[in-house]
Parts: C-alpha cells; structure tokens; sequence
C-alpha cells in the first residue's frame, strides 16, 4: 500500500477562513468562555485574551458578513447577545457597547427567521434584540441556556 507524502500535500490546501461568529460556534461563544473560566479563576491575562480575541472578530468584515439572519444559533441574535454578556463582565465594556448600534443595525437587515422556535427562530431573536442599546443591561437571564452567564 502506497504511503501519502503529506509534505506535498500540505502547499495544496484552500486557505481557511474563520468559522461564522455565531453563538454556537466560532470566535464569539469561545471567547465568552474564556472569560467566563477567567473570571472563576482571576486569571487576568486570559479575561484580555478573550476579549481581544471578541473585538479582533466584531472588526472583521468577513466573519461579520457570514450571519445572514437573526436567529440566536447561527445569527446575528446570538452575536449580539454575546457581546452583551461580554461587555457586562469586560475590562472595558465601553470597547463591546459601542459596537451594538451596529450589530442593532445588521439585526434589523439580517433575514427574519421563519421558524418560531428559540435557538433558530424568531422567539430568540426577539429575545437577543431586547436589550440592543448602548447603555442597556441585559434584560433576564433566559440565555443561562446558552452557558453565557
């Protein structure tokens, strides 16, 4: 049986592109799990490494451009209320609060679910939208579900 010479493989591959920033998986879930477990365990450089890692992704035009609806799963719900989360336990919220407009904004032009369920429809959708200003606290803690808080 032939072996595979991986070296020659290796110069071959599509570039990767990083995965959407969804709730579910991606940047944004991941990072607010790192600064959850930071916040357990007072590690202060991990909390900053997570936190940058949120920003470097919310800068991204084409991360961004991947979330074509608003449901909380797979769209820009989810985003926005991990930002929310994020900015109630950042170093700086200021740097994640001053993002919301435009997410708020991307919320209202994403596609509306057309499902009625939570993770993909439009009750979670509604659910993340509640709380989109600037200076808004996140209303509840429904979203104890998603492991955000």
């Amino acid at each position: 049986m032939a072996t595979l010479d991986h070296r020659h493989h290796r110069h071959h591959r599509a570039p990767t592109y990083p995965a959407a920033p969804s709730w579910c998986y991606g940047t944004p879930g991941l990072a607010r799990s790192q600064q959850l477990a930071a916040l357990a365990l007072g590690d202060t450089d991990r909390r900053r490494m997570a936190e940058r890692a949120l920003l470097y992704c919310l800068a991204d035009p084409v991360q961004l451009g991947q979330l074509t609806d608003r449901s909380l799963c797979h769209g820009v719900g989810g985003l926005l209320r991990v930002v929310q989360r994020v900015a109630t336990d950042a170093e700086e919220p200021g740097a994640f609060t001053a993002r919301l407009p435009h997410l708020a904004e991307r919320f209202l032009s994403a596609d509306s679910p057309a499902k009625a369920g939570f993770l993909e429809g439009a009750a979670g959708a509604a659910l993340a939208f509640q709380s989109a200003e600037v200076r808004a606290v996140p209303l509840g803690n429904w979203d104890a579900c998603l492991l955000l808080t």
